[in-house]
C-alpha cells in the first residue's frame, strides 16, 4: 500500500512539473492500484441487500 501512495505522489508531481512521461506513470499506477485493491480488499460479508 505504501508503494501505491508513493506512485500517486510521483504522478501528482509529474502533473505539476509537466513531465512528459506522466501519462505512462498514470497507467502503471492505476494498474498497480487495481492489483493492490483486489489483493487487500476481500470481504467475506456480501453487501448486496
Amino acid at each position: 500500500m505504501f508503494s501505491m501512495f508513493v506512485l500517486w505522489i510521483a504522478v501528482f508531481a509529474g502533473i505539476f512539473l509537466r513531465w512528459r512521461w506522466t501519462v505512462g506513470l498514470v497507467l502503471v499506477t492505476l494498474a498497480w492500484t487495481v492489483v493492490l485493491l483486489r489483493l487487500h480488499i476481500s470481504s467475506p460479508i456480501p453487501l448486496n441487500f
